[in-house]
């Protein structure tokens, strides 16, 4: 009989990403019969063996470094700064072998429910890494009771050298992350034959597939998420939804790739635009007498554009980074009306440039992403029936110019703005 498991990488407070791919598990009534995880995996996976989303969401939205920390380690009335962290883990651990990692057993004791736990149909793995020993430990369900199992699933977690060493027995342990950070091959081990993993592309070691005939779906963030020592509830809120987001896309209930779109939408707006921006940029094509910008137009994008070649890929891509640019909500779900009246209001929004200060920057090796892509989007978006103002920047600026056409396309019987 197939088995399905869920496999939860570490990643410290990025795990949040991995309650939103499990509520979107719950939504598609995909049925898990193995979780495998390490270090803040194990500690998600323990919810989800005891099939309990509402605290794992309760605890996550609430996150915070008062919930993670205790006072005496980081001072948590102030907002802390990501090299504020980093020096005062290194002080810790130089002065104490690490953070105290206590306020994890709290954690654990609050939301363990042992009779849930041992009860479930639900497989359950993790992996630790004895210091003492030099060795990894891998532990299922069957090995765990409830005298040991705290003890095991904060082993996992207790990410060194930020945290000090976890004791059992007299012997140190630390983060399955130095052994087995995606615990693929544990969950093949434990019987099963189809996986999904979760990788948050933390730190941490992975190990090759023991049995590549297994089916494997990879979930990761497509979108940035904050350093893995930063916990913060509004951050947790955020990437729970991107968890959810990726987990529908790759599943094929949601379209998009950094951005997201109700299923449909993306193929609704191709076939109602997508003509009609090939007809726009055709139009400067054909009336422009630069030679710099014919050589441009013969590039693979424009190319694949004009000659309508893979034409609904690079649509999409000038569609999200449209909404990219213009700094949409990365979290929501779009519907592609009201997502195009968007870009229009945004741009609308947008200051006028002096395009040849930007210019000047570059040429004077000013970082790019200090440069307001908006306002360059609105400068085009302007001027597009004045070529002679605009064919010397495009070679500089392509997507810029791109996305203006696309948002002109779509205004349809709207104003300018």
């Amino acid at each position: 009989m197939s088995k399905f498991a869920l496999v939860l990488s570490g990643g410290g407070s990025k795990g949040a990403y991995e309650i939103g791919v499990y509520t979107a598990l719950k939504k598609m009534k995909k049925n898990i019969d193995i979780v495998t995880g390490t270090s803040i995996g194990a500690i998600n996976g323990v919810f989800i063996v005891q099939n309990d989303l509402r605290h794992a969401l309760k605890l996550w939205k609430k996150i915070s470094f008062s919930v993670i920390y205790n006072e005496d380690d980081f001072p948590l009335d102030k907002d802390l700064k990501l090299p504020e962290i980093y020096m005062t883990h290194l002080k810790n651990f130089i002065n104490e072998g690490g953070t105290d990692p206590s306020k994890l057993s709290n954690i654990f004791e609050e939301y363990f429910k042992p009779k849930r736990f041992f009860t479930s149909k639900i497989d359950f793995g993790l992996v630790a890494y004895n210091l003492t020993k030099n060795k990894p430990v891998l532990k299922t369900k069957k090995d765990l009771n409830e005298d040991n199992i705290k003890d095991y699933v904060i082993a996992s977690a207790s990410c060194y050298p930020a945290f000090k060493p976890h004791v059992i027995n007299d012997e140190l342990y630390i983060d399955g992350g130095y052994y087995d950070n995606i615990p693929i091959n544990l969950a093949i081990k434990m019987g099963a034959d189809e996986v999904v993993a979760v990788d948050l592309r933390a730190i941490g070691f992975k190990k090759r597939l023991i049995d590549k005939g297994v089916s494997v779906t990879y979930i990761a963030p497509r979108n940035y998420i904050p350093s893995f020592l930063i916990f913060d509830s509004i951050s947790a809120r955020h990437t729970i939804k991107l968890g959810y987001n990726d987990a529908m896309k790759t599943f094929g209930k949601l379209d998009g790739d950094k951005l997201t779109f109700k299923k449909g939408q993306l193929v609704k707006n191709y076939e109602k635009n997508g003509e009609n921006f090939k007809q726009n940029l055709h139009f400067i094509f054909d009336n422009t007498k630069n030679e710099i910008l014919k050589k441009l137009f013969e590039t693979d994008i424009f190319q694949n554009i004009l000659n309508q070649k893979t034409s609904y890929n690079n649509f999409n891509y000038i569609v999200e980074k449209a909404g990219l640019i213009l700094n949409f909500d990365e979290s929501i779900i779009y519907r592609i009306n009201s997502y195009n009246r968007g870009l229009l209001k945004s741009l609308s929004e947008a200051e006028q440039i002096d395009i040849n200060k930007i210019v000047g920057k570059l040429k004077n090796k000013k970082i790019d992403n200090l440069i307001d892509h908006r306002q360059i989007v609105k400068f085009f978006y302007d001027n597009l029936q004045n070529q002679n103002k605009i064919t010397k920047y495009i070679p500089l600026f392509t997507d810029d110019f791109l996305i203006a056409i696309y948002i002109y396309t779509v205004k349809g019987k709207h104003s300018n703005y």
